[in-house]
């Protein structure tokens, strides 16, 4: 009985991975608690640092080491990595001197996109879903015709705006706070 399962569970591996089928993650304050790097960042505009500018994203995607893994999300992609799907994290970060960051996940994801147009990258690929914490996050999914999954976000983010979980009628992932 173990082997039937096995074997049915390969072969669903197999095909589900021939497919080349994607699943996209957000990456702040779902797949990793970002507040730490963006607080380092503000705290930068004392020395004319502006907000959003790329000298701060040079900041944030330098700090990355004191950002925090939300390991409740990365159970789920590492899930979706055992079942064949292809993982791809997508941020809405400029790629100022993000070499870094990309590597430190280099053993979770299968592609790291920056850019705000997150649908853009979605339609062009053979996306399943994509996971979030924000509410533009469920509108990307929207505009990609995509199944949305809502990341909660830790009450600790800085980042108090454009989250309503439910908002979109989307799933709600358990154990990403």
């Amino acid at each position: 009985m173990k082997w039937k399962i096995f074997t049915a569970l390969a072969v669903a591996h197999c095909i589900v991975a021939g497919l080349n089928l994607k699943v996209g993650f957000d990456y702040d304050d779902t797949i990793s608690f970002s507040t730490p790097a963006f607080d380092k960042a503000f705290a930068a505009e004392e020395q004319g640092i502006k907000p959003f500018t790329p000298e701060f994203w040079q900041i944030v995607n330098k700090n990355y080491e004191i950002e925090k893994p939300k390991w409740g999300v990365i159970f789920w992609a590492l899930l979706g990595k055992a079942m064949g799907l292809d993982v791809v994290i997508i941020t809405a970060r400029l790629p100022v001197e993000a070499e870094g960051l990309v590597d430190k996940w280099d053993w979770l994801h299968d592609g790291f996109y920056f850019t705000k147009e997150k649908a853009e990258v979605i339609k062009r690929h053979s996306y399943i879903a994509f996971i979030g914490d924000s509410d533009s996050d469920m509108e990307e999914c929207r505009k990609a015709g995509i199944w949305a999954i809502r990341a909660r976000r830790s009450p600790k983010s800085s980042y108090k705006e454009n989250y309503s979980p439910g908002k979109y009628e989307e799933w709600v992932l358990p154990f990403s706070g």
